[in-house]
């Protein structure tokens, strides 16, 4: 009898030690999927605000290279949908390629107003799934002539 006692003893230890370790797996499988998770959101926002930063500039730097005012920007965005006076919108999609409003996944708004001899520029990136503003970039160029 004490034989089979002692092998009783030695299989629930066995079985409570396989329970903890698979405990221990489980909680550690948790916190790595966990840091997957967020590193490829991190990595999502990233792109997005890298991708949003260069068409910002691009849209400065055509505004910079012409005479500055809507027509000669509009003139480099044929795709452009324009709005009131001194606004206009480029559409983009999820890889933020230039695209139509039914495929858009982002919007590019872009005010521009004269003041006197200065032309400003204010160009908002937007992700249009919830309106989140991802980048601002305001710009201003010297005309060198009175405008508006």
């Amino acid at each position: 009898m004490t034989v089979n006692k002692y092998l009783k003893s030695k299989t629930s230890l066995f079985l409570m030690e396989l329970i903890i370790t698979i405990l221990l797996f489980a909680a550690c499988g948790a916190v790595c999927v966990k840091l997957f998770v967020t590193s490829y959101v991190m990595t999502q926002e990233t792109v997005e605000l890298n991708e949003s930063v260069s068409i910002a500039q691009g849209f400065a730097e055509v505004m910079r290279g012409t005479d500055g005012d809507i027509d000669s920007v509009l003139e480099h965005y044929p795709d452009a949908i324009r709005g009131g006076e001194g606004f206009f919108e480029v559409f983009y999609d999820s890889e933020f390629e230039v695209c139509g409003f039914e495929n858009a996944a982002y919007v590019g708004d872009v005010t521009m107003t004269p003041n006197g001899a200065i032309q400003n520029m204010e160009i908002r990136i937007v992700r249009l799934s919830d309106y989140t503003e991802i980048y601002t970039l305001d710009v201003t160029k010297y005309m060198n002539r009175t405008k508006g």
